[in-house]
């Protein structure tokens, strides 16, 4: 079933789901009242609560899903969706790039934190921390939360006055225990636009994580690029950067 939360801001509509989900649950509860905060708001900040007796979807509760997602591709603008079904925050990770919206995970514990996230205000810091070892020439990646444009703005502005004296990068590592993914689907192209732009002037990548969405990053960039790719753990940075230089 699915009920609508009632005790968050007024700009944020919350839903908790549990047990089986039927399409029913999608036609007569969220959509109306996604319908509803849209045409009081005009943009969507939505909050998807898991519960922990969550069982299941339904077929029709899939499609309903697909449908709702289309019905407001335009009109999303923050998710928040708490769980702690592995499974699930997974998959959000994975798929969160088609969504045009700022997407973020939580556990159930952290639900007061999903709250205030979603009644914040943009900020302008970005979410991920970029060194340069200019003697080895290999560049670190270390993001810490979900990735948006202007991160990839900032390692443009960091990394290619290097490679425009330098000619090249011996490599680039991308170092996080939990790849957090994207915020926006235009975060996720922005990210293939900075491998595929830098490809010709970077010889290796590695990844230094432990995520289980990394097979997938793999897979991905490999349409993009020629360059080597190389994973490991992430306590094996060392590894990365020997295998870079090697």
């Amino acid at each position: 079933m699915i009920e609508v939360l009632n005790d968050i801001a007024e700009d944020v509509v919350g839903f908790r789901l549990s047990g089986e989900v039927s399409g029913e649950d999608y036609e007569k509860v969220l959509i109306p009242a996604l319908k509803s905060k849209l045409k009081e708001q005009g943009k969507l900040k939505v909050l998807y609560q898991v519960s922990e007796d969550f069982d299941s979807y339904d077929f029709s509760a899939l499609l309903d899903d697909a449908k709702a997602g289309f019905m407001f591709y335009t009109a999303w603008e923050k998710i928040a969706v708490i769980s702690d079904i592995e499974w699930i925050i997974n998959s959000v990770k994975v798929f969160s790039f088609t969504v045009p919206a700022k997407i973020k995970t939580f556990e159930n514990k952290e639900l007061q934190k999903a709250k205030e996230w979603l009644m914040q205000k943009d900020k302008s810091e970005p979410n991920i921390k970029i060194s340069l070892d200019k003697k080895s020439k290999i560049a670190i990646l270390e993001p810490f939360c979900a990735l948006s444009q202007r991160d990839f703005l900032k390692a443009k502005e960091l990394i290619d006055p290097f490679i425009k004296e330098n000619g090249k990068l011996n490599g680039i590592i991308i170092h996080t225990k939990d790849f957090p993914g994207w915020d926006s689907s235009g975060a996720f192209f922005a990210h293939m636009r900075f491998i595929k732009e830098h490809q010709k002037h970077v010889k290796k990548i590695a990844f230094a994580t432990d995520s289980l969405l990394i097979e997938t990053g793999d897979k991905i960039a490999s349409y993009f690029i020629d360059t080597k790719i190389k994973n490991f753990h992430f306590n094996e940075l060392k590894k990365a950067k020997e295998w870079i230089e090697g």
